[in-house]
């Protein structure tokens, strides 16, 4: 199942991705040019957007798109997940795909702003038109872990797979949540399976590392852990969260 790209950097980089090149060579007011500046100067890219918007129609959705991605550039998570929901909320005539990616985008950016009660409630607009997609329980469950409601994120997580049962993030989520409820045999079986798929995830190693962690098993959770390191140094990715909590755990 491909799963959609709603979580936040991906999408900040596909937007300014598709527009690469082609933004400084338009001298017109447009979308692809507004999504063209964020990259490098989000505060002339909020202010082209507030320009669209005032154009009404399809300029004024693009420039509330962009105005929200702007934000992001600019550090401002929280008016950008407000401005992303409140796009969401006027696109009435949109399919229920695209809204739902919408309010993903403000559930993300809400997160990041540490606001986890909005992100929910972003999150739970976009399940509520699109439940058939396994990456929106994903993205709650991504939410609940930040605001430690791990029954939360165990019961979405179990959603996403019960929907794609090769998704490694919910994996890794599920295997979080039953480790920190007192069920590490249970996280055993998700973070195995998640290592199987990716063996190289530095992510999935971690997780594992710890769950052998929480069942006295040492010698395979620094097993982990060194393997985690290993891969980080050959892939430039020494200073990657993992990374660094790996380290830190092989001191203790």
């Amino acid at each position: 199942m491909k799963h959609s790209a709603h979580v936040f950097p991906a999408l900040f980089a596909l937007a300014i991705a598709l527009a690469a090149g082609t933004a400084r060579a338009e001298e017109e007011t447009s979308y692809d040019a507004c999504i063209g500046l964020v990259a490098d100067d989000p505060a002339a890219a909020l202010n082209m957007a507030q320009n669209l918007k005032l154009k009404g129609g399809g300029d004024e959705a693009g420039g509330m798109h962009c105005e929200a991605l702007a934000l992001m550039g600019m550090g401002r998570a929280g008016e950008a997940g407000s401005a992303f929901f409140d796009l969401a909320e006027r696109m009435l005539n949109a399919d229920d795909a695209m809204r739902s990616e919408i309010y993903a985008q403000a559930g993300d950016a809400w997160a990041i702003a540490g606001s986890p009660k909005l992100a929910i409630r972003a999150y739970d607009n976009a399940i509520a038109r699109m439940p058939e997609d396994a990456t929106y329980y994903a993205g709650r469950a991504r939410v609940k872990a930040i605001a430690k409601d791990w029954t939360g994120v165990r019961d979405d997580a179990a959603e996403a797979l019960a929907l794609d049962p090769h998704y490694p993030e919910p994996m890794l989520l599920r295997s979080a949540a039953n480790r920190t409820l007192g069920y590490p045999r249970a996280s055993l079986v998700d973070a195995n399976h998640a290592v199987e798929l990716r063996p190289h995830s530095l992510d999935a190693l971690l997780e594992r590392g710890l769950v052998h962690k929480a069942l006295g098993d040492k010698h395979s959770a620094w097993g982990d852990w060194n393997t985690l390191l290993r891969y980080a140094k050959q892939t430039g990715q020494e200073n990657h969260p993992a990374a660094v909590a790996a380290r830190d755990y092989l001191k203790q």
